[in-house]
């Protein structure tokens, strides 16, 4: 499943967004500085890359260092799509050098237990 494209807000959007929300960050609650645009960031609440929708009702108004974070947290996240997505993963690498490392008919020894014993 690829991720759909980010559609930006047209200004009727926005502004029904900021209304809704009374003019705040729908996640600190921090009162946004709407003459100042670029101190607003739209945000998907269920981002695109998990499946998140682009309408309306997937989409709220962060102030910047909400979205920051928000997006700092998904980085991992999106990277691992990205990922699977070029068939980059370790299985894939693997698959593509012909298979496991260890040789065929050889089982991988197990060593005895060096803790403690209860």
């Amino acid at each position: 499943m690829t991720p759909q494209e980010r559609k930006p807000l047209s200004r009727r959007e926005f502004a029904l967004l900021c209304l809704e929300q009374n003019g705040k960050c729908a996640n600190c609650g921090a009162k946004l500085d709407l003459a100042r645009p670029r101190m607003t960031v739209d945000e998907h609440l269920v981002p695109l890359f998990s499946g998140g929708p682009n309408e309306l009702s997937n989409r709220a108004i962060w102030c910047v260092d909400c979205a920051k974070a928000k997006t700092a947290g998904e980085a991992p996240g999106r990277a691992k799509v990205r990922r699977f997505e070029q068939k980059k993963t370790q299985a894939d690498k693997r698959k593509a050098a012909g298979g496991s490392r260890w040789p065929k008919g050889r089982k991988m020894q197990s060593r005895p237990f060096q803790g403690k014993k209860a």
